[in-house]
């Protein structure tokens, strides 16, 4: 039996992507917010039909494993769910532009051990400069990318997503696949199934 697709999902502070994963799950598995950027320990989901594949140190050694309740500094955090088809795992990184160091090292630890990257960046943030070394790295490994322009504005979605994809294709990332995640108000801390359906109908 083939070993599940580890999809890292990752980005800059305050992109969202906790509030994401949170969201496909429908439940709170990873702090959102201002919280974040002090956690160390990564969150990965996986269907429970995939836990012992991600159990030992196989995939991401070094990082001690918990399961059923968050991971302390150098751990990491599994969550079997039934959310997620077999075959898929993802895991919420932490922020590549950490105020700590340790997480920056870290979000590049997890980047070189993913199958698949899902970037997170929002409407305001995607022409900042260190998302896109990042991008170049998983290009460069062969990384399969995707990349989700969170919280844009309905009115602005044409000609940011126009301009995203311009300097995609400027920069040789032309066959990124762009998810676009509309602002929306958070519903008991989710995103509504209406802003979640593009990222979560390419996921199926």
């Amino acid at each position: 039996m083939d070993a599940p697709l580890l999809m890292v999902v990752g980005g800059s502070t305050g992109a969202g992507k906790s509030t994401l994963v949170n969201s496909l799950l429908g439940r709170e598995v990873t702090p959102p917010g201002v919280l974040r950027p002090t956690t160390r320990a990564p969150v990965l989901a996986c269907h429970p039909a995939d836990q012992r594949w991600f159990e030992g140190d196989r995939v991401l050694p070094g990082l001690a494993r918990t399961i059923g309740g968050p991971a302390g500094p150098g751990g990491l955090q599994l969550v079997p769910t039934d959310a997620l088809p077999a075959g898929l795992a993802l895991l919420d990184s932490p922020d590549i532009d950490s105020v700590e160091e340790v997480n920056r090292d870290l979000s590049r630890q997890l980047l070189s051990a993913a199958d698949a990257w899902l970037f997170v960046t929002t409407a305001a943030r995607y022409a900042d400069a260190v998302p896109w070394e990042l991008l170049h790295v998983a290009r460069d490994r062969g990384t399969a990318l995707s990349l989700v322009l969170d919280r844009t504005p309905p009115d602005a979605i044409d000609d940011v997503s126009r301009h995203l994809m311009q300097m995609l294709s400027d920069r040789g990332l032309g066959t990124t696949e762009l998810l676009v995640v509309p602002e929306a108000e958070l519903e008991g801390g989710f995103l509504p199934q209406s802003a979640l359906a593009p990222v979560a109908s390419w996921l199926d």
